[in-house]
């Protein structure tokens, strides 16, 4: 497990998360070509050389606020009890990652990012930071003597579930994107044997 930050990496987090969200927030507002990284900052009340600290583009900072989704929810999974069963963690997980608030911003971000094909090499980036985390806090939970492939195949498989509920829930209105998670979960229980 990844032990807890000191209180300097915690501020350091702290600005880091601010100055994504106010680059997130930006562009929701005005699009992506729409600000400069001075209003960035201005917004958060840091200089120019703090934002160039932790990002190298307004692109990358835009889109880092699903990073910090996954952050949040891997501090989650730390704090399942370590007897509790695999996927019943991870179901937990799940539904925080598709809490009505970050649900909307993940449906806000998509739709940035459709519209400007720019963020898509940022977005990759940030996804494989996600699947390498969720690696190794899922590698911490295995018992002993499983084979060291598991962990990395579930996390490949619960990712693409997740984001299955996900796009069914946004192209479905009427769709309840819990249920789904429920479903996709109980797929991956069942070896994806189909549920009646």
């Amino acid at each position: 497990m990844t032990p807890k930050p000191g209180i300097r990496e915690a501020k350091k987090y702290e600005t880091r998360r601010a100055l994504g969200f106010a680059a997130f927030e930006l562009a929701t507002e005005r699009g992506l070509h729409g600000f400069l990284v001075e209003d960035i900052t201005n917004r958060v009340g840091v200089s120019r050389r703090t934002f160039f600290n932790y990002f190298n583009r307004k692109e990358e900072a835009v889109v880092a606020v699903s990073g910090f989704v996954f952050d949040d929810a891997m501090v989650a999974l730390q704090d399942r009890p370590a007897d509790e069963p695999l996927f019943d963690s991870l179901r937990v997980v799940a539904e925080l990652v598709i809490s009505p608030e970050n649900l909307g911003l993940i449906n806000r971000l998509s739709t940035i990012a459709s519209d400007y094909h720019e963020l898509v090499p940022y977005e990759l980036v940030i996804r494989e930071r996600m699947v390498q985390g969720a690696h190794e806090a899922l590698a911490d939970r295995m018992p002993a003597g499983c084979s060291a492939f598991f962990p990395l195949a579930l996390v490949h498989a619960a990712f693409g579930v997740l984001q299955a509920a996900i796009t069914r829930g946004m192209d479905h209105e009427d769709a309840s994107v819990s249920a789904l998670i429920d479903e996709a979960f109980g797929y991956l229980r069942t070896g994806f044997q189909p549920q009646s």
